[in-house]
């Protein structure tokens, strides 16, 4: 059983339009290292959670992770949509890669590879994103 809150986390409120910012969001949503992935992952591993009953918090461990995830998962959601909200009058971005409209528009994941991680920087999977070291 879930409660849930008409409050998120972290309001986040954009300026404008930004159709390339929630490109960029798209993939920490549903990518391959996205939070419904994750959410999925804990939630599935909690719920087939078995053996000796002295490891239930292990299980309570999963499952409280996974239960957090789906709030990550309606925050980046909602960002994406408020991103989203008047995009037909945005005009874009003139130097930004993701800003192309049609199949020149490359994905962040695709820019991220094509350049490669940064020096002092690496690639973070549980967060899809660089992490400075």
């Amino acid at each position: 059983m879930y409660l849930h809150t008409q409050l998120l986390i972290n309001d986040i409120l954009p300026d404008e339009p930004d159709p390339a910012a929630a490109n960029a969001l798209q993939e920490g949503l549903g990518g391959q290292f996205g939070e419904i992935r994750t959410m999925m992952q804990y939630r599935f591993q909690s719920m087939n959670f078995r053996g000796d009953p002295s490891s239930k918090p292990y299980k309570d461990l999963l499952q409280g992770v996974g239960t957090e995830e789906i709030s990550h998962v309606e925050l980046i959601g909602t960002t994406i949509a408020r991103l989203l909200d008047g995009s037909p009058n945005y005009q874009g971005k003139k130097n930004n890669p993701v800003d192309k409209p049609g199949a020149k528009g490359a994905t962040p994941l695709k820019i991220a590879l094509d350049t490669g991680p940064r020096k002092g920087h690496r690639w973070g999977a549980v967060t899809c994103g660089f992490v400075a070291v």
